[in-house]
């Protein structure tokens, strides 16, 4: 056999074997990539529940507090300089129907009214009927997704440009805070932003600003000017509210919970995050891994040097399917630990220590198994998921990881992509309202 048809022979048996091979390669990465834990449970997302917590919230008003009133007005109408103190007590509440409704139509047209779903019925202009509350009410249980973070830890990392970007690549920012002049980044020292389900029409932001005692006030004026609309300040509840002339299609309020705390949510929602807040400083800071708080500082409060923390309350309402091994509650906290380091750390809640025993080497299994998978690894974390031991203490499971910077921004990026892709709230399984 010649030389010539000796190569032939061999680059065609060559080209065979590599296209083998080259097949084989993509049908294990695409097998790897696409490998799923065969979990008993699906996720969704719960399109008729209400925002609070898994065991549920005593409410009896806000505590009477003092806010001062710069200037003695308010939004340029002359006021005595104590109008803006005389607040509600505490067990004062708003006689309008707060039924946990939603309505997304744009109600503010021709109108400066404070006027969400639940209106003020018999009211006359410019007050609210209020009556007293017969002691504490109680608030179902609810279901929340919950992300708190520190910005004066963010703005001083050098991860601050990608949670920036990030936070600033979220649309609903735009809809909700657009037309106000607050950056969540540079003005807020504390931010939360939580919802029951994803909706949009849900999603309650609170925080702490770093401003003076005015900014607030000015926020308020400056969205209402934007729209062609002005202001008026009513107590509800034992604190300050005004319209918050948001350019999203749901109503909501703005809430001064003190001098640098506000709240800005649905009207009927406003005694929810009131009741967290309390519910929160009643809670075992220490066993939740808080710092103990009190007040509005509570509805903020995170771990000690924590940068991140994410909660989910009532983690069953977003389960279809075996509940066994999921907890009632998790958080998720981060914090920086070095100059290319950060540590996750995680908490589960079960009803029972033999629960939490049972979870701790089944979601150990878990990440194992994804630990495994081709994807993973190329995306830099497959060690991290070896390395995680699951602990079982009492009815609580802990676990701790470390993650660098590009796995960091990694996330980030990806969770923007999703936000982004998705034109912000997901969708849930029955929506409500269209996006």
């Amino acid at each position: 056999m010649r030389a010539g048809q000796q190569l032939e022979r061999f680059s065609a048996t060559f080209g065979l074997a590599a296209s083998a091979a080259l097949h084989i390669a993509a049908f294990a990465y695409i097998s790897s990539a696409t490998a799923h834990f065969d979990f008993d449970f699906d996720l969704t997302l719960p399109a008729e529940v209400e925002f609070g917590v898994t065991e549920g919230m005593e409410f009896a008003g806000a505590p009477t507090q003092t806010l001062p009133n710069p200037g003695g007005t308010i939004d340029g109408d002359p006021k005595s300089e104590t109008s803006d103190d005389i607040l509600i007590d505490a067990g004062v509440a708003d006689a309008g129907t707060d039924a946990d409704t939603d309505t997304d139509a744009d109600t503010d047209a021709g109108t400066d009214a404070d006027t969400d779903a639940d209106t003020d019925a018999g009211t006359d202009a410019g007050t609210d009927a209020v009556s007293a509350l017969e002691g504490a009410s109680r608030l179902p249980p609810g279901a929340q997704l919950a992300l708190r973070i520190d910005m004066k830890r963010v703005r001083e990392s050098p991860l601050g440009p990608d949670v920036t970007r990030f936070l600033h690549g979220v649309p609903d920012w735009q809809l909700i805070l657009a037309g106000s002049g607050i950056d969540p980044v540079a003005d807020l020292d504390r931010l939360l932003v939580a919802t029951p389900n994803l909706q949009r029409s849900k999603l309650v932001l609170a925080g702490k600003h770093r401003r003076d005692a005015t900014f607030a006030r000015k926020s308020v004026k400056r969205l209402a000017q934007s729209r062609g609309k002005t202001v008026r300040w009513k107590p509800r509840y034992g604190v300050q509210t005004a319209p918050w002339y948001n350019r999203d299609r749901t109503p909501r309020t703005i809430a001064l919970l003190s001098t640098h705390h506000f709240s800005i949510t649905r009207r009927q929602d406003l005694r929810r995050v009131l009741a967290l807040s309390k519910a929160r400083e009643l809670r075992d800071a220490e066993e939740e891994g808080l710092v103990a708080a009190r007040g509005p500082d509570a509805l903020l409060s995170m771990g000690p040097e924590e940068a991140l923390a994410l909660e989910v309350e009532g983690v069953h309402r977003f389960i279809v399917g075996s509940v066994k091994n999921v907890p009632a509650r998790l958080r998720l906290a981060v914090r920086e630990t070095g100059p290319n380091e950060a540590t996750v750390s995680a908490l589960a809640t079960y009803a029972t220590p033999l629960e939490a025993r049972e979870a701790a080497t089944y979601w150990k299994k878990v990440a194992t198994f994804y630990s495994k998978q081709l994807i993973v690894s190329l995306a830099g974390f497959g060690k991290t998921l070896r390395r995680m031991d699951f602990q079982a203490n009492e009815e609580r499971v802990t676990v701790t990881f470390k993650l660098n910077p590009d796995q960091i921004r990694f996330i980030l990026s990806y969770a923007e992509g999703r936000l982004r892709g998705s034109g912000g709230a997901t969708q849930p399984r029955q929506p409500r309202q269209e996006w």
